[in-house]
């Protein structure tokens, strides 16, 4: 019983130091986001923390992975959106009330470019997932003929993912653009009958 609640403690307490880091970030930016104030924010000692997270890259990284979790969780409910374009537009919606989260993950997209870089492997899977999926969704959707076989899944998906990622960096300068309707446009214009089909 001791270890369960050891360990429930352990799995809450790092909750907490992702949240913290999170609000730390969006106050500060990047450079002022330090393993010492993530620590100070979330009540436990410098050592305390790093016997959670290696570094402030992993530290970072982590946010992002837990916030996908949440978004993974979200997509395999029973009652959730299935449809792709729909379900990152509403991603989307919900990163326009934390651009944090925004930030963060343009940063670490910029950093993934390392091979060394913690990042890069969460984005490299990341993305894999994601073409992954959509792709099945459009196959699913091709066999039960709700689209035509002209559609490319693997195109496709990348190209959404593309249009999601590459708006998301153009709403962090001009908050005024609609993220959630252009992903909604791509993917109707990426998935649409074409005329020559």
């Amino acid at each position: 019983m001791k270890t369960k609640s050891s360990y429930a403690k352990g799995v809450a307490k790092r909750e907490e130091i992702l949240q913290a880091t999170l609000e730390i970030f969006g106050r500060e930016g990047e450079r002022n986001t330090t393993l010492r104030a993530v620590a100070k924010e979330s009540g436990v000692s410098l050592t305390g923390l790093m016997h959670y997270f290696e570094s402030k890259d992993h530290l970072l990284t982590e946010v992002l992975r837990a916030s996908d979790r949440a978004a993974e969780a979200r997509f395999r409910a029973p009652d959730a959106v299935r449809d792709p374009g729909e379900f990152l537009a509403l991603a989307l919606t919900a990163t326009a009330a934390n651009a944090a989260r925004a930030r963060l993950y343009v940063t670490l997209a910029a950093a993934s470019t390392d091979p060394v870089h913690p990042a890069h492997a969460y984005f490299k899977e990341r993305f894999a997932l994601l073409r992954t999926t959509i792709g099945k969704h459009l196959e699913a959707e091709e066999s039960a003929g709700r689209i035509g076989p002209r559609v490319d899944p693997g195109f496709t998906a990348s190209a959404l993912v593309a249009a999601s990622d590459g708006i998301m960096l153009q709403w962090l300068s001009d908050p005024a653009i609609d993220m959630a309707d252009h992903v909604r446009r791509v993917w109707r214009a990426l998935t649409a009958p074409r005329a020559d089909g």
